[in-house]
């Protein structure tokens, strides 16, 4: 396609196949290209033919997969860039909760757990899907690391593991309790005998629910939508769901209806830039703990070799 095009397009028509290129199928499917172009060079050649166009054609296409290759590795460049943004921001999000949980004016367990807990569901908002899929990954990685290492046991070495894990185990339980909260609301809602009193008593729920609750209750409802599977297209066992299914595609519908994109974004807003703040906020927490670090490090106050430095790094 791009071979047939003016050149001054090559970033709209490209633009089109970022995922691709960023995939790994991008570099075998180079190799199975050019080895097709070697391939046609060959029998041609053994057919005693011309080969200037062929030539000319594939000067053509050597260029532009030049020009993917370029492409594909300023892609690279710019999603490393966003992804070392993003792991900053989920890294500051996890310190955050750290030094509630070392905040010495703690002095019992059960003022830490209170503690943290408190902390955690005011972080709310920022413990998005993100975030959240940010953890599981970061404790694959490690995992994936101290098995390699054969330290998985050891404690001088796992314990940043740890920490994510225990992290992990607090976000999920505040989690789970917002959740629960979502699914009460729509168990009075599919409660309800006919279609008009689902949707009024919905609509209730919906005018009164807080800035932060509007995003994650849309996704717990198309969740639940999605695990009738086929059953949103109606090929659902009757026998096994009843009437439910349909009660719960309705009120999939309905929420989509009574909460279209123009309202989710006014009733979030509210939430949208609290979080934003809060961001914003960490990262300026982030850069006055770096430069207490670099201070430290000039002052020779702070080891480099010294165990804990994992751990530190992890947060600077």
């Amino acid at each position: 396609e791009l071979s047939t095009q003016p050149e001054d397009r090559f970033s709209e028509i490209a633009t089109f196949y970022r995922d691709l290129l960023l995939s790994d199928n991008f570099v075998n499917l180079l190799k199975d290209f050019l080895r097709s172009m070697a391939k046609d060079h060959l029998e041609m050649k053994r057919s005693g033919k011309d080969p200037k166009e062929l030539e000319e054609k594939h000067t053509s296409e050597r260029n532009v997969l030049g020009k993917l290759v370029n492409y594909s590795q300023l892609l690279l460049k710019e999603t490393q860039a966003l992804g070392a943004t993003l792991e900053t921001a989920q890294l500051e999000i996890i310190r955050s909760i750290c030094n509630v949980a070392m905040d010495p004016e703690h002095k019992t367990e059960e003022e830490t757990a209170e503690a943290l807990t408190d902390a955690v569901r005011d972080m709310k908002p920022l413990l998005d899907e993100s975030f959240v899929a940010y953890l599981k990954y970061a404790i694959s990685e490690e995992e994936a690391r101290l098995a390699r290492a054969g330290l998985v046991d050891d404690p001088e070495h796992n314990r940043w593991l740890f920490v994510l894990q225990i992290v992990q185990e607090g976000v999920y339980a505040e989690l789970g309790i917002g959740v629960q909260r979502y699914i009460d609301h729509i168990e009075y809602v599919l409660r309800m005998e006919t279609k008009k009193e689902r949707r009024e008593l919905l609509s209730k729920f919906i005018d009164v629910m807080p800035s932060m609750d509007v995003r994650p209750f849309i996704k717990v409802v198309d969740n639940i939508a999605a695990s009738l599977g086929q059953g949103r297209k109606g090929e659902f066992d009757t026998a096994v769901l009843g009437g439910m299914a349909n009660k719960i595609m309705q009120l999939r519908r309905d929420v989509h209806e009574l909460l279209p994109p123009e309202r989710i974004k006014v009733m979030s807003k509210d939430a949208d830039e609290w979080a934003a703040r809060q961001r914003q906020k960490l990262m300026e927490q982030r850069g006055v703990s770096q430069q207490r670090l670099e201070a430290a490090r000039e002052t020779q106050s702070y080891d480099p070799d010294s165990r804990s430095r994992g751990e530190v790094e992890k947060f600077t």
